[in-house]
């Protein structure tokens, strides 16, 4: 699988609290990882690059020592240990106080495909020809709840004051909810990984215009050079995968 990304602090804010990694643990094994670490909070890059670093260690680790792990078990325990890491390094120092992270991860694991994620950050499959860009993930957050019980529709979804409320983030809470899930292995085309970042600023006709006359390597900084365009509210990040 080929892959290019890009991050970018944006236009409004004073750091970056995005981070991503992508790590090859074999010729047929990929882990790929995309974190938002929560705005407006203290230390929100730091709560980001430990849900990334650990969530890989902890699977690699795993992994190489018995290949023939139950994938979903294992990235689900990652999760997990991650969610506790930062809940305790929390506790530790006012610096930290109500840091958290959203995190969106995905594996190629002998030719399988898993994902899983926590927050609002997203994972989509753009489909070979451009025509349609699809949302893989579920957004936790309070205005999602809202449109699955019918409270709301997704009109009223766009501009709901309640929007970026999330109901779920890694580090907030000692306990977590994880699902992991097997992606059909006859997906094709792209799979975005991204922060809101790139979503709140660019329309999916922006971004599918981008991928029809843009070079695949090319993809993520122009998409980030556009969001800019439009006023770069905020931090950016995303990983595309060519599959």
């Amino acid at each position: 699988m080929k892959y290019v990304a890009a991050t970018d602090v944006g236009k409004k804010r004073e750091k970056n609290e995005d981070y991503y990694l992508v790590k090859k643990m074999d010729d047929n094994s990929y882990i790929y990882i995309v974190a938002d670490g929560l705005g407006g909070y203290s230390s929100g890059e730091v709560a980001s690059k430990l849900a990334c670093d650990h969530i890989i260690q902890y699977f690699e680790k795993k992994y190489l020592k018995n290949k023939d792990i139950n994938v979903c078990d294992v990235l689900k325990q990652a999760v997990i240990s991650a969610n506790n890491e930062i809940y305790k390094l929390e506790k530790t120092d006012d610096k930290y106080k109500g840091m958290g992270t959203t995190v969106v991860i995905f594996c190629s694991i002998n030719s399988k495909l898993y994902y899983t994620s926590i927050g609002d950050s997203r994972m989509y499959n753009i489909t070979d020809g451009f025509l349609k860009m699809d949302q893989i993930t579920e957004d936790d957050t309070y205005v999602n709840t809202l449109l699955k019980t019918n409270v709301i529709n997704e009109e009223e979804a766009l501009n709901h004051p309640q929007k970026h409320m999330l109901t779920k983030a890694l580090g907030v809470f000692n306990k977590i909810d994880v699902d992991v899930y097997e992606v059909d292995e006859n997906i094709n085309g792209y799979l975005v990984i991204c922060t809101d970042g790139v979503t709140n600023m660019l329309e999916e006709k922006e971004i599918l215009n981008i991928f029809k006359k843009t070079k695949f390597e090319l993809i993520p900084e122009k998409i980030i050079q556009s969001a800019n365009e439009k006023g770069g509210v905020d931090n950016m990040t995303l990983v595309v995968i060519k599959l």
